[in-house]
């Protein structure tokens, strides 16, 4: 049974022509530079928006999840992404000084380690990225189905189409136009709904125990934190396509403060939601607390709140997946067939993604699967930072040892969870030196 009124559905489908109008808007006078990389002119505040709306998206729900299980103490998932972010802006700008043909992470390996490395870097990368995408494609399936009462194909269907359309309109373009405009939104009602939701609600004070996650689990996030971004294909887009180094600096920066507060008001909606409705599912407790908390008219506003912040991520997922397939694998295109081949990469993406969400219908495991892999291409990532000239071999063979220990871990252990991180960093650090000496030795064999 649809949970809507009519002005919820009318709010809704407004939304959804917001967004296909400013799709079309991206699409006029669209340059295949344009389509490509936004003609690698943003400015410092459309890329604080296209920054932050992509790494909102589904965390919304999952940390609203680690809420229910950690309490406040979730938000070391925040601080170590805020971390991460800060760290990443000297190797931001060492990116974006030799950016200037660079269109995708892989770019960066196949310049300076050759096409090896920048093969499994581009495997690696539509894995976490592809993943990422099925993650909130269930994400926005599981809210529309529940809301609206239809069932969760036809509502991934309905999302992944729009978001379809405006992508094969306007390119990379129209995901920063589109995450500018919901990025907004998500400020505006973000804002509305701790108002709403905390308004004389006495929280309970365990809830707020900053450190109740334990040792383990706040070290994990801290971790994942810091080396997300070492392996945020979506990240390195948004350096390439700044207008230059200074901007990189100031957005980053900016966006790390935002985002923060941004993370803060999340964290009090979620108490607020466990304290009024504890015995949820914590995997789905923000939707439904929506669904029971807000009257009609405010429903359909989180609606598009939760919207806005899944399907920013959605686009970019699936417009990074898709580049990183076509300007991976096949380098030597021109520019022309490059953006006709990612069109049509696109939308195979997309409808086979539709489908496979119907299988990892769990938001909290598959966040933990796919940082496996973030995990197994950050560490290389960072080798390279600290030691600029690595042997090529060294990355071949870190890659190898991370891709194959990851694959191991997931189909052996028991329980994913926080302890994951640790043992993929052990394995990918392991990778790393066990690269370092077997290149050693190759070396001096041919000498």
């Amino acid at each position: 049974m649809a949970l809507l009124s009519t002005i919820d559905f009318a709010i809704i489908i407004a939304y959804f022509c917001i967004v296909l109008f400013f799709g079309y808007l991206a699409s006029k006078k669209e340059t295949k530079e344009g389509y490509l990389i936004a003609d690698r002119k943003l400015g410092v505040w459309s890329s604080v928006a296209t920054l932050n709306a992509s790494k909102t998206g589904s965390i919304l729900i999952v940390f609203t999840a680690f809420v229910y299980i950690f309490g406040f103490s979730a938000i070391w998932y925040f601080i170590g992404a805020c971390l991460g972010y800060l760290v990443f802006i000297s190797f931001a700008l060492r990116l974006r000084k030799e950016s200037k043909k660079y269109y995708t992470l892989a770019d960066y390996f196949h310049h300076h380690y050759g096409k090896t490395p920048a093969f499994f870097a581009t495997l690696i990368n539509i894995i976490v990225m592809g993943g990422f995408l099925i993650t909130n494609l269930i994400a926005g399936s599981k809210i529309f189905s529940i809301f609206t009462g239809w069932s969760f194909w036809i509502s991934a269907l309905i999302i992944s189409s729009i978001i379809l359309i405006y992508l094969l309109m306007g390119g990379f373009k129209a995901v920063v136009y589109t995450d500018i405009i919901q990025y907004i939104g998500i400020i505006i009602l973000m804002g509305l709904m701790v108002l709403i939701l905390t308004t004389g609600l006495p929280i309970n004070s365990l809830d707020w125990n900053f450190f109740s996650a334990g040792t383990t689990t706040i070290l994990g996030f801290l971790i994942i934190g810091l080396l997300i971004p070492f392996a945020s294909p979506d990240l390195w887009q948004r350096v390439y396509s700044a207008k230059d180094k200074k901007t990189v600096k100031k957005s980053i920066l900016y966006s790390v403060i935002v985002y923060f507060f941004v993370c803060l008001a999340l964290a009090i909606i979620a108490l607020a939601v466990k304290a009024l409705l504890p015995q949820l599912d914590p995997d789905t407790a923000l939707i439904n607390g929506f669904a029971q908390l807000l009257s009609p008219g405010l429903a359909g506003l989180a609606i598009v709140l939760l919207f806005a912040a899944i399907m920013s991520s959605i686009d970019t997922y699936a417009f990074t997946t898709s580049s990183a397939i076509i300007q991976g694998f096949f380098r030597k295109l021109g520019k022309g067939v490059t953006v006709k081949a990612i069109k049509l990469v696109l939308t195979m993406v997309l409808i086979i993604s539709t489908i496979l969400v119907i299988v990892l219908d769990n938001m909290v495991l598959s966040t933990y699967i796919f940082t496996g892999f973030v995990i197994v291409l950050a560490i290389p990532t960072l080798a390279t930072w600290i030691k600029k000239k690595i042997n090529p071999l060294t990355l071949i063979i870190s890659f190898i040892v991370g891709f194959i220990g990851i694959i191991y871990i997931l189909s052996t252990a028991p329980v994913l969870g926080p302890s994951l991180v640790s043992t993929m960093i052990i394995i990918s650090i392991s990778g790393v030196i066990l690269g370092g000496i077997i290149s050693t030795i190759v070396k001096k064999y041919k000498k």
